[in-house]
């Protein structure tokens, strides 16, 4: 599977320093699904470099959510570990 940014949520399952979104954005939550193992990371950054989210595999394996997240400048995801995707909720 690619990156996906045709319908909300937002499917990332490619890790990359580029911004992914350069414009601010209105992000409800994120979700951190079908990673391998407990520990496995993923990271989300704005455009400064700025951590908006890191979030740990559990053990039990199921998706790891945030809490609402608000307005982010910009989007990047610098690491997603254990072929884990990143789903990205937004108003």
């Amino acid at each position: 599977m690619a990156n996906s940014f045709g319908s909300n949520p937002w499917v990332i399952d490619t890790a990359s320093a580029a911004l992914l979104c350069a414009t601010d954005i209105k992000v409800n939550h994120f979700e951190f699904a079908g990673y391998a193992s407990q520990g496995n990371q993923c990271l989300v950054q704005d455009r400064f470099g700025k951590t908006i989210w890191a979030a740990f595999g559990a053990a039990d394996l199921e998706e790891v959510r945030s809490g609402k997240v608000g307005e982010v400048y910009g989007l990047s995801v610098s690491t997603l570990q254990g072929a884990g995707v990143l789903r990205v909720y937004f108003d």
